[in-house]
């Protein structure tokens, strides 16, 4: 801890050990509750089906996780050098993290107060509404990313990830049977208006929660370092860390395997012909599947570190798509969508503390926002590639070629890279 006296430094950590597990139950609680927000629209099912409805283009239903993950991802390194030099983090972080939260009222006002809206106004909305959302998240993850280094020693996080998700997941699956109900009572498109009504109230929820995190009153300051100084070493922290770079390099190809995850639901309605009240339950699976297996593949993380994690990951991805292109029944896409959510839960869990553990920990930022920033043109093009494929050969083409990329980020990642827990700093060719 830069910038403060033994003394203050020594307070700062008695605090901090004293106040773990509130820290521990509050940040669990915020997860949970930001995941039982998203469990009404979740993402491979209610978002893409409600992005069918608007548009007939895979391209343009590929476009709206595209430009998420994009509006994700780039902020964070323009943000890393200002995470970097904050002293006390939590003030700035939770005025700005309330952009992540209220775009998700204006798709909800939107639908209720519009239902007859031209099918191009609803889909401008929806697409500017999750863009801008995903930003905000985007800007304020280099900060909360610090701030859980801060107050969550690292023999604790794989724990805290992992619980989170499963209690994120419990919560889900409440969400999805709520979210059953809702569409089989009512009609499209009344159903998705509610579906992000609910989603944007316990957004604001879990972000009063998020204000109850206890940060020390000291200011740790890292030495600010000037912009042209700090764009201008990036490049050479990559070339000199190559064991991180080869991580980057696995992240890239891995990323684009995932290019099938926006169409699973939409190629089930397709195939099967499903109904909205079918996806909710298929939501349910998803959701059931990360509550028994995160909480201990975080405990697993921790022991044997994340890197082991970030395989599995892709491995489950793996096997969601093979079994969707061999599902011979509507039941197989239970498999499917629990092996998916699987694979997202794992590899977010990873991804997040395998980065905490690359560079000087004054350095984390930077290394997080460099390890998201990089991703932000492969999870750009992986659904829209994703989607012209469809278009182009269709679903099944587009599935094996997933499959294949997928296996080859495993194989990269498993063969070429190093776990940062363990690294000795031994500089190795490319």
């Amino acid at each position: 801890m830069t910038g403060i006296s033994g003394n203050a430094e020594s307070e700062v950590r008695a605090f901090l050990e004293k106040n773990l597990a509130w820290n521990f139950v509050v940040n669990v609680m915020v997860s949970g509750l930001f995941q039982l927000s998203m469990s009404f629209i979740y993402a491979s099912t209610v978002v893409s089906l409600y992005t069918s409805y608007l548009t007939d283009s895979a391209v343009l239903i590929g476009l709206v996780p595209a430009l998420q993950n994009a509006m994700f991802f780039v902020p964070q390194l323009l943000l890393a050098r200002h995470a970097q030099s904050l002293g006390r983090i939590k003030p700035w972080f939770v005025r700005w993290n309330l952009l992540e939260r209220l775009p998700y009222g204006l798709v909800a006002l939107t639908i209720l107060a519009w239902p007859d809206a031209p099918r191009g106004v609803s889909y401008a909305v929806l697409l500017l509404s999750l863009s801008i959302a995903m930003g905000g998240g985007g800007m304020t993850n280099p900060a909360w990313k610090k701030m859980i280094a801060k107050i969550v020693p690292l023999r604790r996080r794989g724990l805290l990830f992992g619980m989170s998700n499963a209690v994120g997941g419990l919560m889900g699956v409440g969400g999805a049977a709520l979210s059953q109900q809702i569409f089989r009572r009512w009609e499209y498109p009344f159903t998705y208006g509610v579906s992000f009504l609910l989603c944007f109230l316990i957004q604001l929820v879990s972000w009063g929660v998020m204000n109850l995190n206890r940060e020390p009153a000291v200011e740790i300051k890292t030495p600010s370092v000037g912009a042209k100084e700090y764009w201008g070493r990036l490049p050479g922290l990559i070339r000199q860390d190559r064991n991180f770079a080869r991580f980057l390099v696995a992240r890239i190809i891995a990323t684009f395997g995932t290019m099938g995850a926006s169409f699973y639901v939409v190629y089930a309605r397709e195939a099967f012909a499903i109904t909205d009240t079918f996806a909710a339950s298929l939501t349910m699976a998803a959701l059931i599947a990360q509550t028994v297996s995160t909480p201990l593949l975080g405990l697993l993380a921790d022991r044997v570190g994340h890197k082991l994690l970030m395989e599995l990951s892709g491995l489950f991805l793996v096997a969601a798509l093979v079994i969707a292109v061999i599902s011979p029944s509507v039941a197989w896409l239970y498999a499917v969508f629990a092996l998916a959510n699987l694979s997202l839960s794992s590899g977010m869990i990873a991804g997040i503390a395998i980065t905490m553990e690359f560079g000087p920990p004054a350095e984390m930022p930077t290394y997080s926002a460099l390890a998201s920033t990089v991703q932000a043109l492969p999870v750009l093009l992986a659904p829209l590639v994703g989607g012209w494929l469809v278009d182009l050969t269709g679903y099944r083409a587009m599935f094996y070629i997933a499959i294949g990329l997928s296996l080859a980020g495993v194989g990269y990642m498993h063969w070429a890279v190093r776990d940062p827990r363990h690294e000795d700093q031994v500089i190795v060719p490319l």
